[in-house]
């Protein structure tokens, strides 16, 4: 199969929102999270026969800094009859699933926590779509598979379906996804087998079969291999970029509801199929960019007793580059007495006085003079019910007209407004009120 050698750079245009972090980051334990026993937290479970996990380094495709991913590089087609099993343990995380992707990092499938059922005598902490149950901790023991099949009518529990292929030498990708870890990730033992569970003799654990070769794409590298049959597909439009900047007079900078590749929700590159996205363009250097919205519930001791998402958080990013700069996850959040939040990103003179906490606010830095800003709010898990979804927001609908105050909201303000309201004593609300009436 012959393929087109495309730069990194020019896939960052084309995959505007492709919304996949390579970046590791150490996250400290939090209380709103059950805690594992140390004996089942603290080693990787590989075995001599398992397959490599990657944690890929580097900061591009829009990082999310409370994650962690590791990548598993897997055939696309095996002999009938063997399948991938693997053996794991509930994370102690916020968060996690595994995802499937092909060649060209399309979505293939998912299996989020919540839907993975545990082994015999072992328990899940995952009560449901956004509930974590307290009472049950980490390191239970799961198993789930890989069928080199399309999936079924009825779909076999644990199970993700690479789709038939004649092509052995295509690579499939499968990436464990894990939101704010407590302590290290034990990364689950992988093998073939034979529907009776025993050992596959023809699809033995090695390097070729497993590995990442020098002929794989590697999302971090200078250069991307894409199929020929997959450029055209993939280079459709996403959302455009000046339909995210800010409104000729206005101060309002809109937030757009992402959605993929060809205008599906879920269909972009890498894209985490659990998730509902908003994003924004920051395109002023000189005035600071203030952003409120009506903050979801999430899994937390003394909280909701349905939450309203599993996640939430609001990051800023250099568009173009595709690197993070910050971001600010639910659990740092400062909500105030209406259940709103927040937060203030910088201009290039910095950080304003009154940008913080103790005001109400949560602060993320400007972009810089390299770059424009992109700020991307994320929901993972949204609980069917929910209001507030991005994920309900249908193509020809305005976000606001469906999920009313849970929008996310923008505007610019001068820095000596900003100061001089916070330090007049306004609340977040009435400072937001006055720059957005500013001219």
């Amino acid at each position: 199969m012959s393929t087109f050698r495309v730069s990194r750079f020019s896939l960052a245009t084309a995959f505007v929102a492709s919304l996949l972090s390579l970046t590791t980051v150490k996250i400290s334990a939090q209380d709103e999270l059950p805690r594992a026993t140390p004996e089942a937290s603290i080693q990787p479970r590989n075995g001599s026969n398992a397959c490599s996990w990657i944690e890929p380094d580097g900061n591009t495709a829009y990082p999310e800094t409370h994650a962690r991913y590791f990548r598993l590089t897997i055939p696309r087609a095996r002999p009938d009859g063997v399948r991938l099993r693997i053996s794991g343990d509930y994370l102690a995380v916020r968060y996690f699933s595994f995802q499937l992707y092909g060649p060209a990092f399309n979505a293939v499938d998912v299996l989020a926590d919540h839907e993975i059922r545990p082994d015999p005598g072992s328990q899940s902490p995952f009560a449901d779509i956004t509930r974590i149950d307290p009472a049950v901790r980490p390191g239970g023991r799961y198993t789930v598979f890989v069928e080199f099949t399309d999936p079924p009518a009825q779909r076999a529990p644990n199970t993700l379906y690479a789709g038939r292929s004649l092509l052995p030498a295509v690579r499939n990708y499968l990436f464990l996804r894990a939101y704010l870890s407590v302590g290290s990730v034990p990364l689950p033992a992988i093998r073939y087998e034979r529907h009776d569970g025993s050992p596959s003799a023809d699809a033995p654990i090695d390097v070729v079969a497993c590995g990442d070769g020098p002929d794989l794409p590697l999302l971090g590298s200078a250069d991307v291999l894409l199929p020929e049959s997959a450029v055209s597909s993939l280079l459709l439009p996403t959302v455009p970029i000046d339909a995210i900047r800010s409104g000729g007079g206005s101060r309002d900078v809109p937030f757009e509801v992402y959605r993929g590749l060809g205008g599906g929700l879920g269909t972009g590159v890498v894209y985490n199929q659990n998730a509902g996205f908003m994003s924004a363009r920051i395109d002023n250097r000189d005035d600071l960019v203030l952003v409120r919205f009506r903050a979801p519930s999430y899994p937390a001791f003394g909280g909701a007793a349905l939450p309203d998402v599993r996640y939430w958080s609001l990051c800023q990013n250099r568009q173009a580059l595709q690197t993070v700069l910050a971001c600010v996850a639910d659990r740092e959040a400062t909500i105030d007495g209406d259940g709103f939040f927040h937060a203030v990103i910088g201009s290039i003179h910095g950080r304003p006085l009154g940008a913080d906490a103790r005001n109400g606010f949560a602060f993320l830095p400007n972009a810089g003079l390299i770059d424009n800003g992109f700020l991307i709010y994320r929901q993972i898990l949204s609980r069917p019910d929910f209001a507030g979804a991005i994920t309900r927001v249908p193509a020809d609908r305005a976000p606001i007209d469906v999920l009313g105050d849970y929008t996310p909201q923008g505007t610019t303000c001068p820095p000596a407004l900003f100061v001089a309201r916070t330090l007049a004593g306004d609340s977040p609300a009435q400072v937001f009120a006055a720059c957005r009436a500013a001219r």
